[in-house]
This record gives structure tokens, C-alpha cells and sequence, in this order.
């Protein structure tokens, strides 16, 4: 489960949108979903969002304060449904996701990660 992971652009809204603006844009063209997670860190914000009555089609959205833009993550795995809470959670705690997702420089520049349960995560070769 998981491995290389894929950080997608989704929105471009202004440098330094509010956060309840910027979380609304999202929530509108994910349409239908609902927050089961919402993380808050200086950064950036994580947001973990489900198809309500579907329990496995969870997606990682990011917002880069700084750039105002939404980025949705995806794994190598072929969990092409989505992913259930107790896999964002194993997301949180067994990978150490926080520690990409509190620098989104890291990210956001295109290197490829590789996420896997315990071990940091590790940038791909």
C-alpha cells in the first residue's frame, strides 16, 4: 500500500486566500463530498475529503498557503477508489506524511516521494 506518490495541481486561487474561502472553492468543485479531516499546520493546510456513504473514496487535497493553491496527493498502489480514514491515518502516523506536507517546497517542485509505512519518506531515485 502506498509508494511513489503523485502531487497534482487541482486550484489556483489567490496568494494568501483566506482559509474559509480557499476550503469552500475546494469543497465546490470536489462537489459532494464531505471533510473527515482537517489538518492545520503554517505552511499548509491537509484536507482529508469523502464521498459521503462511501467509506473507501478518501483523497489527500493540500493547500500551499503561500501560493494559494490546492494540490491533490495520490499514491503508486492501484487504490484506484480512493482510500478508507484508517488508511489516512496509517498516512499520518505510519508514514510520517506530515513530514512532506509541512514543507511544500518539497513537494510542490516536482521531485517524486516515495511513502511507505514505516519509514520516513524518502525521495524516489
Amino acid at each position: 500500500m502506498f509508494g511513489r506518490m503523485t502531487v497534482e495541481p487541482v486550484m489556483q486561487l489567490d496568494p494568501g486566500v483566506d482559509l474559509q474561502t480557499a476550503v469552500a472553492a475546494l469543497i465546490k468543485a470536489a462537489e459532494n463530498v464531505e471533510i473527515v479531516r482537517w489538518i492545520e499546520l503554517p505552511a499548509s493546510i491537509l484536507l482529508f475529503l469523502l464521498v459521503p456513504g462511501d467509506p473507501d473514496s478518501g483523497a489527500v487535497y493540500v493547500l500551499d498557503r503561500k501560493k494559494g493553491a490546492w494540490y491533490v496527493m495520490d499514491f503508486d498502489d492501484e487504490q484506484f477508489g480512493g482510500y478508507s480514514v484508517s488508511q489516512f491515518e496509517m498516512l499520518l502516523k505510519d508514514c510520517n506524511l506530515i513530514d512532506l506536507i509541512e514543507r511544500p517546497g518539497l513537494w510542490r517542485t516536482g521531485l517524486r516521494w516515495v511513502v511507505s509505512p514505516g519509514v520516513r519518506p524518502e525521495a524516489a531515485v
